[in-house]
C-alpha cells in the first residue's frame, strides 16, 4: 500500500528546494502552518483505575499523522527584533498505543495532545532556532477494562478538552523563500511532555511523552 504521508513530504521538500530562496530583510511578523508526522519513543505509561491495581507497562505509541481523525497540524506565530524573537504556537500531536496489555482494549490521544508553547527564537547561520515551553491540553479516547471514557459534555467547552501537564521543545527550522512575503518552512523537533491527568473510565493515567517531529508547510512574512 502506497504511503500517503511519504509522498506529501517528498511533494513539499521538493517544492522548497525547487523555491527562489531569499532573505526578508527586516521581517517584524512571521506565521506558519505544518503539517508532519513524529516517532514516539518507548516511555512508560501508567494507567490508575478505581478498585483496580495499576497498569504499568513501556508505552510505544503511533502518530497517524493522516488519518480519519483530526490530522497532525502545528502553527506558530513569531514578532521579530532583527535576529530575535517572540513565539507562541500550538503542536496538535497525536498517540494511538500500538502494544496495548490484555486489560486496555483502546488508548488513544487523538483529538489531541496538544502542546501550546511560548517561547524564543533565534536566526543564526540561515537557521532558526527555538526553545519553547507550555502547558499540555489533551483530550482522550481510551477503554480500560471495558470500561469505555465518556468524553461528552466533560471538559472545556463540553468537548472533553482538559489540561493534563507541561511540555518543552527544541527545534530548529528553514525557510525557503518563494516570493518577499511568502515561504515554505521546513522544521525538525524535539519534544517532551509530562501529562499526568489524563481521564479514563472511572480513573487517570500518567501519559510522559518523549518524540521526535518533522513538520513541512507554508509561512507568510510581514
Amino acid at each position: 500500500m502506497i504511503q500517503w504521508r511519504w509522498v506529501f513530504l517528498f511533494l513539499i521538500i521538493s517544492a522548497g528546494w525547487l523555491s527562489i530562496s531569499s532573505n526578508a530583510a527586516g521581517e517584524d511578523f512571521t506565521f506558519e502552518i505544518m503539517g508532519g508526522d513524529a516517532y514516539n519513543f518507548p516511555i512508560p505509561l501508567t494507567v490508575h483505575q478505581n478498585g483496580y491495581p495499576d497498569i504499568n507497562l513501556t508505552a510505544q505509541y503511533d502518530t497517524k499523522p493522516y488519518s480519519a481523525y483530526a490530522p497532525y497540524y502545528a502553527w506558530q506565530m513569531t514578532f521579530w527584533d532583527k535576529d530575535e524573537g517572540w513565539e507562541f504556537g500550538q503542536v496538535h500531536h497525536k498517540m494511538f498505543l500500538t502494544d496495548p496489555p490484555p486489560e486496555i482494549q483502546n488508548f488513544a490521544i487523538h483529538y489531541g495532545y496538544n502542546y501550546f508553547l511560548f517561547g524564543h527564537a533565534w536566526k543564526r547561520s540561515g537557521l532558526i532556532f527555538h526553545l519553547d515551553t507550555g502547558p499540555i491540553i489533551t483530550n482522550p479516547s481510551n477503554t480500560v477494562r471495558g470500561q469505555v471514557l465518556e468524553t461528552a459534555g466533560t471538559g472545556w467547552f463540553d468537548q472533553g478538552y482538559d489540561f493534563s501537564g507541561w511540555g518543552v521543545q527544541i527545534a530548529v527550522s528553514k525557510n525557503f523563500y518563494l516570493n518577499a512575503n511568502g515561504f515554505v518552512i521546513a522544521e525538525v523537533g524535539l519534544m517532551g511532555g509530562w501529562a499526568w491527568t489524563v481521564p479514563v473510565s472511572n480513573g487517570s493515567a500518567n501519559v510522559p511523552n518523549l518524540s521526535l517531529h518533522g513538520r513541512l508547510g507554508l509561512g507568510l512574512s510581514l
